[in-house]
């Protein structure tokens, strides 16, 4: 029991003594990493998060894997990939301490965000869009994008 009071001291006592104030680091203890600020939230920078979406006038449901940019433990900027972004739709993107946000856009959009991790193996998993192997009626290739396995758009599914 004893070990287990001054395992517990030691690790308390050290995780306080690397965590200096106004210190903008990550700070690891045992090889667990937290993007945590001093205490105060995450620190400014991409994030990897899922994003998910409700349009209560459509119906539209859906969840994407996006970076966010955070400042001031705030969500502020939303990227997709195809090139759009959401910033200054963003009225409240606070972040709680678990990495959760949720927010209402003025045309009643309803997003959710949940920090997962850093932006470096963010899209692992994720497959990315690339540009429509398609042929238009003017005979130059499609400009859209898609992630069909198929390498077709919508559009021109019926190329294949």
């Amino acid at each position: 029991m004893q070990r287990i009071l001054l395992l517990v001291f030691t690790l308390t006592l050290f995780y306080s003594c690397s965590k200096s104030e106004g210190s903008g680091s990550n700070i690891s203890v045992l090889g667990i990493s937290s993007s945590l600020d001093s205490g105060d939230g995450y620190s400014n920078g991409k994030y990897c998060a899922e994003v998910g979406y409700y349009n209560p006038n459509t119906g539209k449901e859906s969840t994407y894997t996006l970076t966010v940019q955070v400042q001031d433990n705030e969500v502020v900027e939303i990227n997709f990939p195809g090139g759009g972004y959401l910033d200054d739709e963003i009225t409240d993107g606070s972040l709680n301490s678990s990495g959760e946000a949720s927010f209402t856009l003025d045309n009643g959009t309803e997003y959710t965000v949940e920090i997962t991790g850093d932006t470096g193996d963010c899209f692992d998993d994720v497959v990315m869009a690339e540009r429509c192997n398609g042929t238009t009626k003017k005979g130059t290739q499609c400009k859209r994008l898609t992630d069909n396995s198929s390498g077709y758009c919508w559009q021109h599914e019926d190329q294949q």
